[in-house]
């Protein structure tokens, strides 16, 4: 996080709470991070135990600009999700999103999404807190676009606006990410995707931006009702979590099964978490709950989605 040349120090009200996001993010300077509030968008947002570059359930675009585009005699979607961790760390997100179906088969979409994390004190020699607490957020605006490029193929793309704050200093930026989703590939039941994300002329030289890339198959099931899927990701970016991601996934009916080990890394930091979720689609409505395993004894995260088109 970015200071402002000063001796005090930086506590939590509560136990361990800023301690958490630092032992995922040490302190770093302003030139190492120019907009501040990048280290809580690391938290899953938008992806339902799923490979950032598959995350297709919410329908959101949030990770993969490609993942927002309606199927066809689909006229709008509409998108909340909440993200919270255990008190022990005090993190925070939501997102609301919708989206809308133009003609040429082009879905557009727009999105915000803010997170932060409470109950960080300032304090100086004594460890009693003086003041109220110092602000740490972020938040972030997509306008995104995508379309059927080709049979099979979606791409996507997404224009971001992000500001961040902490301790009474603002910065903001420009992004541009892209991405896209191939649902059938080579004529097998296999999906493909490759995303961006924070990436753009204000990245900090590719310092807020990482990269994704994710398969999976089907490997058991008659349809896609009635299925059992394996997928693997991968994740890279020059100062932000990044990792490997083995997941599988079931569904049956209306519900859907999904379960996956990462290995993540952030800052010479590596941590190995389990992620579940449970999903319903019901009629015209998607519900969504997953938890996600913390390293070092803190609380897991839990995040809930609802979704629903309209025709």
């Amino acid at each position: 996080m970015t200071g402002r040349g000063r001796t005090d120090k930086l506590k939590c009200m509560r136990c361990l709470n800023f301690a958490a996001v630092a032992a995922l993010v040490p302190v770093a300077t302003g030139e190492a991070q120019r907009v501040p509030g990048r280290d809580l968008l690391d938290y899953p947002i938008g992806t339902l135990a799923e490979a950032p570059a598959l995350a297709l359930d919410s329908g959101d675009g949030f990770q993969n600009p490609a993942a927002i585009r309606l199927p066809e005699g689909t006229r709008l979607r509409g998108t909340a999700i909440a993200l919270n961790t255990g008190t022990d760390r005090g993190v925070s997100s939501q997102l609301v999103g919708v989206a809308v179906n133009l003609p040429s088969s082009f879905t557009v979409g727009l999105s915000a999404v803010h997170a932060a994390i409470s109950g960080i004190a300032q304090t100086t020699d004594d460890p009693q807190p003086i003041g109220g607490d110092i602000p740490y957020s972020t938040f972030v605006a997509s306008l995104t676009g995508a379309r059927e490029s080709a049979h099979h193929v979606t791409t996507g793309i997404a224009l971001r606006y992000r500001t961040g704050e902490v301790d009474g200093v603002t910065r903001s930026t420009f992004g541009l990410d892209g991405g896209v989703v191939v649902d059938r590939l080579l004529g097998f039941d296999a999906r493909l995707g490759v995303s961006s994300f924070l990436w753009g002329p204000g990245s900090g030289e590719g310092q807020d931006a990482s990269f994704s890339g994710a398969l999976d198959s089907r490997v058991i099931g008659a349809d896609s009702t009635r299925q059992a899927r394996l997928g693997y990701s991968y994740t890279a970016g020059e100062g932000a979590a990044g990792g490997h991601y083995v997941f599988a996934s079931g569904r049956f009916s209306r519900w859907i099964a999904r379960v996956g080990v990462a290995r993540t890394s952030a800052y010479g930091t590596a941590d190995t978490s389990l992620r579940l979720a449970l999903i319903l689609r019901y009629a015209r409505y998607t519900v969504g709950l997953s938890r996600e395993e913390s390293a070092g004894g803190f609380d897991p995260t839990y995040q809930f989605v609802l979704s629903g088109v309209f025709r």
